[in-house]
């Protein structure tokens, strides 16, 4: 991180994006093959690169939707095994990509983010509160508005899609993050609301005394997570007023397990879905 620091302050941001560019580039053909397929950047590789973080508590609880992984970034897009999984749920269970939507993106994903911009049909809208996470040369600065999950920009009813991916485990209020995206969706329209999650847990974990980047990532396996989801995330995401559809990648979004496999995907990470009636 800190090598990383360095480079982006010497090497001008225009410069850096072109010499990023030419990265990927170099990394799609040495990675070139045919056992995994990236549906965003639409190039097959032998393997893909390994991404996530290993701390002893993933293992030991399970974390579905952390952790390390050998197969898991694409090495011409950066994409991850969640992002891959997203893109084949909108694909195969949403008319996201067919109707006219208003659509707001939480934190959002390089590569999502650059599909959903290319869309035509989508009136589209994001916003982060850690914009200096946008100072990397894969994103463009000027598209991602600094915008605090707990008291989003907008009025209520604003939107027929929300999109808000691994971004509550980072809030300390996320009752009120619910809160403030059950306000603004419109009724009868959907968000995707996904967490890291144990579901070796009855009841979510968070202790307020732990506060330092070490702590967090010995109890939450992040230094910059603040609780562990268990199996009450659903719980809470009704208590915020919403109804709830979970779906599983095996059984509910690909036809077939070897697509699961091609794809790079987690087979375990279920996709949430919440409605506003």
């Amino acid at each position: 991180m800190k090598i990383s620091n360095k480079i982006k302050k010497i090497i001008p941001y225009k410069l850096g994006v072109k010499i990023r560019g030419g990265w990927q580039k170099l990394m799609a053909v040495y990675y070139k093959g045919t056992k995994y397929t990236c549906p965003y950047c639409k190039k097959s590789f032998r393997k893909m690169l390994p991404g996530g973080f290993d701390f002893p508590v993933i293992k030991e609880k399970n974390i579905i939707g952390g952790g390390y992984r050998k197969n898991d970034v694409c090495p011409r897009c950066f994409s991850t095994d969640r992002d891959r999984l997203i893109y084949w749920f909108l694909k195969n269970k949403t008319d996201i990509f067919e109707k006219k939507y208003k659509v707001l993106h939480i934190a959002p994903e390089g590569c999502l983010k650059a599909l959903l911009l290319s869309q035509k049909n989508i009136e589209y809208y994001t916003g982060d509160k850690f914009t200096k996470g946008y100072n990397a040369y894969y994103y463009d600065r000027n598209d991602v508005i600094l915008m605090d999950v707990t008291n989003i920009p907008y009025k209520n009813n604003e939107f027929d899609i929300i999109i808000c991916n691994h971004v509550l485990e980072h809030i300390i209020d996320d009752k009120k993050a619910l809160s403030e995206i059950f306000r603004v969706l419109k009724p009868n329209a959907w968000a995707m609301l996904q967490v890291p999650i144990s579901l070796k847990l009855d009841k979510t974990f968070q202790d307020d005394t732990i506060i330092t980047p070490k702590d967090r990532e010995k109890y939450y396996g992040q230094f910059d997570h603040v609780r562990i989801y268990g199996k009450d995330y659903k719980q809470k995401l009704e208590e915020a007023g919403f109804k709830v559809e979970i779906f599983n990648p095996v059984k509910d979004i690909f036809t077939s397990e070897d697509d699961i496999i091609k794809y790079a995907v987690n087979p375990e990470e279920n996709i949430y879905i919440v409605h506003k009636p």
